[in-house]
């Protein structure tokens, strides 16, 4: 059965619905993966004989160009595939020739066991990530091949290439705002939704832009969030800050929905937001922005993110 089209929220919602029915599998993790047949001049023809897979992105617009490209893998009976090395390529359609292939690695989060974090964790452990090459402004198909031993496995989904601006754009002046800061435990907890609140929130991102030191940013609501994964993405980068620390970096997490004085977040809705998670034009969450020490935007990662791929984006800038 053909998988649905990809809506921008399938991968982040969408993801977390699956796992959260506990039927969460290594498949494929073990042994070399096999190459691609022979001859696969098209999506198609890697289609043909293969295991069918629901591939789940957030569907965001990309740029033309060098792009991060996130996605997990889902069996037909819910079962969220990890490991192994699956190979992603671009194509008009499912006829065309394709680019490719683009090689991709999957990143485990670390252990919930690991924080003391109790927002609400989606059983998601981890994602696949891979830099592609979005060939122009247009519609495109994802196909992404797998294989363990003799068995083949295919997915696809749809990505947009857009010359239209879209939020954080790579190479571009990251938005100067000010973001809320605190000190103590009291006024954390009035401007993060993280129970108990992280300590990332000890510089303004405004100010942070002006110190010569490159930033980590992510753009999150622990408490609120639809598809249960800023939680785990703001732990993620905790790791990160505490084994550099700030003396080496900026960590900063942008609360999407402010508790106030009265330690009660507003109703998650768009007019609610925070007036930075505004001012950078987000509509969904969690993001992750690295900036390098000239303020400019090196990377961008919508949706799960671990530790390791920050730190690697992080360390060409310290």
């Amino acid at each position: 059965m053909r998988p649905a089209p990809i809506t921008r929220r399938d991968f982040l919602v969408g993801v977390g619905a699956s796992v959260g029915a506990g039927l969460v599998a290594a498949a494929c993790s073990k042994g070399s993966p096999a190459p691609t047949p022979p001859g696969s001049a098209s999506l198609s023809s890697m289609k043909s004989g293969a295991t069918e897979l629901s591939l789940l992105s957030t569907g965001s617009p990309q740029k033309p160009g060098p792009a991060y490209f996130g996605f997990g893998l889902v069996t037909n009976q819910g079962r969220v595939v990890t490991g192994g090395s699956p190979q992603v390529w671009l194509a008009k359609d499912m006829t065309s020739k394709p680019t490719g292939p683009f090689a991709a690695t999957w990143f485990p989060f670390a252990p919930a066991s690991d924080f003391n974090n109790t927002a609400p964790r989606s059983a998601l452990p981890g994602n696949y990530a891979a830099t592609i090459e979005v060939p122009g402004v247009g519609n495109w198909l994802v196909g992404v091949t797998l294989s363990q031993g003799s068995q083949r496995f295919f997915g696809q989904a749809a990505l947009q290439g857009t010359d239209q601006k879209i939020p954080a754009e790579l190479g571009s002046k990251a938005i100067s705002v000010k973001t809320p800061v605190a000190h103590t435990l009291a006024g954390l907890k009035q401007i993060c939704t993280r129970p108990p609140p992280d300590p990332m929130h000890y510089i303004s991102l405004d100010k942070a832009l002006t110190t010569g030191k490159p930033t980590v940013v992510t753009f999150a609501t622990p408490l609120l969030c639809e598809s249960m994964l800023c939680g785990p993405v703001v732990d993620e980068e905790l790791l990160v800050y505490q084994k550099l620390g700030a003396s080496k970096a900026n960590f900063i997490h942008v609360e999407e929905f402010l508790p106030g004085p009265d330690l009660t977040p507003p109703p998650a809705t768009l007019e609610n937001q925070s007036p930075a998670f505004k001012a950078w034009g987000f509509q969904t969450e969690p993001w992750t922005i690295v900036i390098d020490g000239m303020g400019i935007i090196r990377a961008r990662i919508e949706g799960p993110v671990t530790a390791p791929q920050i730190e690697a984006a992080l360390h060409p800038l310290l």
